[in-house]
């Protein structure tokens, strides 16, 4: 069968889906949509209010919130109208500009998680290195880099005429369509060693250090044992040793939201996919947008006392405006 054949079957079905079917798929993408939007929302205002928090680390923490918003309000809002009507309602120039958007901000965000764990390996793994070369305005620089990378390599595609953006419906969305099979299986695989390869390698070579190394600070903690001032055990304190494990936290949710739709925008490249397992992309691909906020709060222990502070003091200050308005 061939693309177009299997588009139209795919149309058709999501045309002809029950009213149970739209209600539970709708809903379902509206609650990790409000997930995303209202817990990235929270760390942007908690980080906002608290400058003491605007660590090296937490750039990239904002960072990530601040793309997972965007891609709240520029993918998550088309796609949850497309599965309430049923049909495709963006039309083609919305939908380029959603898909260029959004293949972007994943790749970014992909990126960003990488520099996290980079930057957690120098923290606890070369402490001295971290204190002498991460600091905030250099942070900046490297998120700025990765970023402009990310839509250099979206917009290199697009205006190269490699591609375009197709609607899938089985996805809800507009993505990327490419001309024929071989520019498809190179620009797959090219994307693959650079977004998706050399990002985890990195990332899972960092934190088994970086385990390593806590491994051995908890042992030396329980034996009373105290490394000397050169070695990089006595630096890691205890907060630190919190902020890495939200941090592990925060990439394994990441590491587990993006294997199954990774794994089927392989095999749709070679086989055609029922409809509901092309929509496990969107659903694990916008769940990986709602970990941030998720981890923050469980794992982070600083950061959650500081969000129930804030949020304490602005329910304190509604309550007390509407008592003297009431008077």
């Amino acid at each position: 069968m061939s693309n177009t054949e299997h588009t139209k079957i795919l149309a058709y079905q999501l045309a002809q889906r029950s009213p149970a079917q739209v209600i539970a798929e709708t809903m379902t993408l509206v609650l990790i949509a409000l997930a995303a939007l209202l817990g990235n929302s929270c760390v942007l205002f908690v980080f906002y209010k608290s400058p003491r928090l605007r660590t090296v680390t937490n750039y990239y923490i904002m960072t990530l919130a601040m793309s997972d918003v965007a891609m709240v309000i520029v993918a998550m809002t088309p796609t949850i109208i497309v599965a309430g009507s049923g049909r495709n309602v963006m039309g083609v120039t919305a939908g380029l500009v959603v898909g260029f958007i959004a293949y972007a901000l994943v790749f970014g965000t992909l990126q960003t998680t990488t520099l996290i764990a980079v930057n957690r390996f120098f923290c606890v793994v070369k402490p001295l290195t971290y204190r002498k070369y991460f600091k905030p305005k250099n942070a900046i620089i490297m998120i700025i880099g990765v970023w402009i990378f990310s839509f250099s390599n979206t917009a290199v595609v697009y205006l190269s005429g490699m591609a375009t953006s197709k609607f899938f419906p089985g996805r809800f969305i507009y993505m990327l369509a490419y001309n024929d099979k071989t520019t498809e299986l190179i620009f797959q695989l090219t994307s693959c060693i650079f977004f998706i390869v050399i990002p985890l390698s990195l990332t899972i070579i960092c934190y088994w250090k970086i385990c390593e190394v806590i491994k051995g600070h908890n042992d030396a903690v329980s034996s009373s044992f105290h490394v000397g001032p050169s070695g990089s055990n006595s630096s890691l304190s205890k907060e630190e040793v919190h902020i890495t494990k939200s941090v592990l936290a925060l990439v394994c949710g990441f590491v587990v939201c993006w294997i199954p739709c990774t794994s089927v925008l392989f095999l749709s490249t070679y086989i055609n996919l029922p409809r509901h397992a092309e929509m496990i992309f969107t659903y694990s691909t916008y769940a990986s947008s709602a970990i941030n906020p998720i981890v923050f709060n469980m794992f982070n222990k600083p950061f959650r006392s500081r969000l129930v502070q804030v949020l304490g003091y602005k329910t304190r200050r509604i309550t007390n405006v509407s008592s003297v308005n009431a008077r």
